[in-house]
């Protein structure tokens, strides 16, 4: 199933969009794994992003299958991506290490109308214990 939701880029709506993938995912046991992925790259897509700037806007779209998520965040940005780690002391760039160490696959995809940073996650559909 694919759903997708248009926010505008202000950091006041990553609260709901962290709900709206809770909500999407609540009977996946990595459901909470989603949850911060996704705030990390709606987060990123707002600084660094024209999806950030007065009346930019960005798109969450969340795809499932039976033991499987992906979350795409998509914005109108050039396509420039650079994943870096920031230091302890640093206020910014463990975003994307959060979603590396987290996600079991993640990327970008850049093309003339922006980019969509994107992550997944699996998991067995067998009984949980």
């Amino acid at each position: 199933m694919d759903t997708s939701v248009a926010f505008p880029g202000i950091p006041a709506i990553v609260p709901a969009a962290r709900r709206f993938v809770r909500g999407m995912l609540e009977d996946s046991p990595r459901s909470d794994d989603m949850e911060l992925i996704a705030a990390e790259l709606i987060s990123n897509a707002i600084l660094h992003s024209p999806a950030g700037e007065t009346g930019g806007e960005l798109v969450i779209t969340l795809r499932t299958l039976a033991g499987w998520a992906r979350v795409e965040v998509a914005d109108p940005g050039v396509g420039q991506w650079h994943p870096r780690g920031g230091g302890t002391e640093s206020d910014y760039g463990r975003g994307l290490a959060i979603v590396a160490a987290l996600a079991d696959k993640f990327g970008h995809d850049a093309g003339p109308d922006g980019q969509v940073a994107w992550a997944e996650v699996s998991w067995s559909e067998g009984p949980q214990t």
